[in-house]
């Protein structure tokens, strides 16, 4: 005898079997969903660079940022009270000629892409053993002290490529010529030299009052500021 399903009864059974499928489904992507991988990077770090400037002469140290070696970093610019035109007194005309070595380095941890010594303007005034007899010559003077500024082998200024500066330097070179110049670059030629970290480089600065001065430049003494720069 045949047996018939009711369409109520064959809808449940339906319903039942979709809901196994999707029981099972949904367990499936749970199980592959646990599956995960990670790296976490723990050593990504960015720093700055350091760029300071130290000025010797004998036992006399300058840096850019005021104090030491290490120093604190706040404009990184220093006076420094080196003579490099001496500052002996009572110079008379073509007399003995004044020399001093200057080093200049790099202590920071770049290496520099900019080397610079600024000459400012020449001014002179009386001497500070002058007692009051002093000369005319004020606008003058300035052009009567021969001045050379050079490197081993080569004179920056006066610019001379091939060879040192004259220990006895001439009026090719005076103050009032290098306050006209303005400065002397990296990119002059001969030009300063550029300091990798640790690097440094001595130059020798000599002046001497030229055989061309009179009784006007009596009592006078030369001033001009000049500037290390490094970038």
């Amino acid at each position: 005898m045949f047996k018939f399903r009711s369409a109520s009864a064959r809808f449940g059974a339906l319903a039942t079997a979709s809901l196994a499928v999707v029981a099972l489904s949904t367990t499936a992507m749970t199980s592959l969903a646990g599956f995960s991988a990670q790296i976490v990077n723990n050593s990504n770090t960015f720093s700055a660079g350091t760029m300071q400037l130290e000025e010797s002469q004998g036992a006399t140290n300058c840096f850019s940022t005021g104090s030491g070696s290490g120093g604190t970093v706040g404009t990184n610019s220093a006076t420094c009270a080196i003579n490099k035109l001496v500052g002996t007194l009572d110079q008379v005309p073509a007399g003995t000629p004044l020399t001093t070595t200057i080093t200049m380095k790099n202590t920071g941890n770049v290496t520099a892409s900019l080397e610079s010594l600024v000459f400012s303007a020449c001014t002179a005034a009386a001497a500070s053993d002058a007692a009051g007899y002093v000369g005319s010559d004020t606008a003058g003077f300035c052009a009567k002290v021969d001045f050379n500024v050079g490197i081993t082998g080569k004179c920056l200024y006066p610019a001379n490529t091939a060879a040192s500066c004259p220990a006895t330097p001439t009026s090719a070179g005076t103050l009032a010529g290098a306050a006209a110049l303005g400065s002397v670059t990296n990119a002059s030629s001969p030009g300063l030299t550029l300091l990798a970290p640790g690097a440094s480089q001595s130059y020798t600065f000599t002046a001497m009052l030229d055989s061309s001065a009179t009784n006007a430049d009596q009592g006078l003494a030369a001033s001009m500021n000049m500037t290390w720069n490094q970038s």
